[in-house]
């Protein structure tokens, strides 16, 4: 025998207001900003591991067949996540 248990979420008070963040597959444009902000993120971590280079992203190439599964979230033109 089988049992199937579906539950269903539902929101039912007020409107909620649309978000001003967009998510948007990553383009070469955006490459600079995102090669800045990865860096920093994994800058304390690559170096606490002694994992050479510090700074890992430099060029394109290195995320360019990644770069169809890379989403960005934007926020007024700004990268906010990744």
């Amino acid at each position: 025998m089988i049992k199937v248990i579906a539950y269903e979420m539902k929101y039912d008070k007020e409107f909620v207001e649309q978000s001003t963040i967009d998510c948007i597959l990553f383009e070469h444009q955006y490459f600079e900003e995102y090669k800045t902000i990865y860096n920093e993120c994994f800058y304390d971590m690559r170096k606490a591991l002694e994992i050479e280079p510090y700074n890992f992203l430099n060029d394109f190439g290195q995320i360019r067949e990644k770069a169809d599964d890379i989403y960005l979230l934007m926020k007024d033109s700004e990268i906010i996540g990744s």
